[in-house]
């Protein structure tokens, strides 16, 4: 089986959507249209979802939420393993995104020898926190020099923080920037950023969305960092 792209892949919502109808069949088959006996039928109902829906992805050689092991296990697993890159290489590009983000924060030292192993530069990276509401980008130092801008901590508005990038990568970092708050996913993007000396960088970034109240997107936060 070939590495997972995400031209082949079902959306995030199709894959919900489907987990949903297979879950509702099966609870359909466990108490048909009467609602489960006890004194709290509700709760009753979703423990048997959750139950229902582990066992189907169980059934697919998933680790699911009752296996209780943690994303940053599973990233350290990743980061030591003679087999990690080549696992990680099959993953769509939003789970690469969060790997890479988990690597940097739980497991910094073993991250830089990763990223060694990858071909990429062991400069420390940068981090920045964009908001939705007002649309401005919070950058640290390093982030901020990367991008061509005097190195100290920035808060800028998104077309400000877009200034340097390469005319041709603007319209495609602001639409997938704005298409990761709308499905309040992972970003990752790599990009080309000009220099005062009017050189040419190649950057990469990579972010998670933090959701609010409703669900929807309130920040990305993240790293950026130099690209080969």
């Amino acid at each position: 089986m070939g590495p997972i792209s995400d031209d082949d892949s079902l959306s995030r919502e199709h894959h919900v959507r489907r987990r949903a109808e297979k879950v509702r069949a099966d609870l359909a088959d466990l108490w048909g249209d009467e609602p489960p006996p006890g004194p709290d039928p509700e709760m009753t109902s979703l423990v048997d979802s959750l139950a229902l829906d582990d066992d189907h992805g169980r059934q697919l050689g998933l680790l699911v939420q009752g296996d209780a092991v943690p994303f940053h296990v599973l990233v350290r697993l990743m980061l030591t393993s003679p087999l990690g890159q080549a696992l990680i290489a099959e993953l769509p590009a939003q789970v690469r995104a969060r790997v890479d983000l988990a690597a940097a924060t739980v497991d910094p030292v073993g991250f830089r020898a990763w990223t060694a192993t990858r071909g990429l530069p062991q400069t420390p990276s940068g981090a920045f926190a964009m908001h939705l509401t007002p649309e401005v980008v919070d950058l640290d130092e390093r982030v901020s020099g990367l991008l061509g801008f005097p190195s100290r901590q920035h808060r800028l508005s998104w077309d400000d923080t877009l200034r340097n990038v390469h005319p041709e990568d603007q319209e495609r970092v602001s639409k997938t920037t704005r298409e990761a708050f709308a499905k309040a996913s992972s970003l990752s993007l790599r990009f080309r950023v000009l220099q005062p000396d009017g050189s040419v960088r190649w950057l990469s970034t990579v972010g998670h969305a933090l959701t609010g109240e409703d669900g929807g997107a309130e920040q990305i936060v993240g790293f950026t960092m130099p690209s080969p």
